[in-house]
C-alpha cells in the first residue's frame, strides 16, 4: 500500500515525505533498531537532495559509535529534563499556558479530519507525531500545519545548537525539508 501511494506523489514530494518519516522516526526514544545503523545509513544515502541528506548523515555519523544506553540517557537528559528542548511543540510555543490545551485539541481534531489516528501515549503536538502527519497528509495540510510551527521549531534549533547536540542536524533536516514542501506547493501553483 505504501508503496502505491509513494508512487502517487513525485519524487521530490516523496523524498520530503520519506524525510519527515525518518526524521521522526529517529526523534523519538531510541530503541534497540537503532542498532541497525548500516540500514539507517543505507536509507539517507537513497536521498538526493543535499539540504536533507547531509544533516541526516551527520546526524547519524554523530550517533554512530554512541552505546543504546548512552543514547537513552542523553536522549532523556535532552527532552525530558530540559523544558528548552522539549519535542512538545505547544510547550515551546505557549508554555503551560491555557493556549496550549487549545493547540492540542486542534491538532488532535486535524489528525482525526484527515483519518490519522494518534495513540493515547504522546500528544498531539509531539515533534514526531506532527512529522509522522506530515509524511501522510496533503501537502498543503503538511505546509500550513508545519508552518504554524515553525517558531518552536526554530526555538528548539537555537537551543540544540548551543548544547552542541547531534540531535542539531534532525532539526535542520526539518527545516529543509519544511522549505522543500514549499518550494515544490509554490512551483504546482505556477503549472
Amino acid at each position: 500500500m505504501e508503496q502505491m501511494i509513494n508512487s502517487m506523489f513525485s519524487k521530490d514530494e516523496n523524498e520530503v515525505r520519506n524525510s519527515f518519516k525518518l526524521i521522526s522516526y529517529l526523534l523519538q526514544y531510541p530503541d534497540k533498531r537503532w542498532l541497525q545503523w548500516r540500514e539507517l545509513v543505507e536509507e539517507v544515502e537513497e536521498f538526493e537532495s543535499p539540504s536533507l541528506k547531509t544533516p541526516l548523515a551527520s546526524f547519524l555519523k554523530a550517533i554512530g559509535d554512541i552505546s543504546l544506553d548512552e543514547l537513552e540517557q542523553n536522549y532523556v537528559n535532552l527532552f525530558d529534563f530540559n523544558p528548552a528542548c522539549s519535542l512538545s511543540l505547544s510547550y515551546l510555543k505557549a508554555g503551560e499556558q491555557r493556549e496550549r490545551g487549545q493547540i492540542l485539541v486542534e491538532l488532535k481534531g486535524l489528525y482525526k479530519d484527515f483519518g490519522y489516528e494518534m495513540t493515547d501515549e504522546e500528544l498531539s503536538d509531539y515533534l514526531p507525531v506532527v512529522l509522522e502527519f506530515a509524511s501522510v497528509a496533503p501537502l498543503q495540510i503538511s505546509a500550513n500545519l508545519l508552518g504554524s510551527m515553525r517558531e518552536p521549531i526554530e526555538k528548539l534549533k537555537n537551543e540544540l545548537e548551543m548544547l552542541n547536540s547531534p540531535y542539531l542536524f534532525l532539526i535542520i533536516a526539518c527545516l529543509s525539508g519544511m522549505e522543500l514542501l514549499e518550494k515544490i506547493i509554490l512551483s504546482g501553483r505556477r503549472e
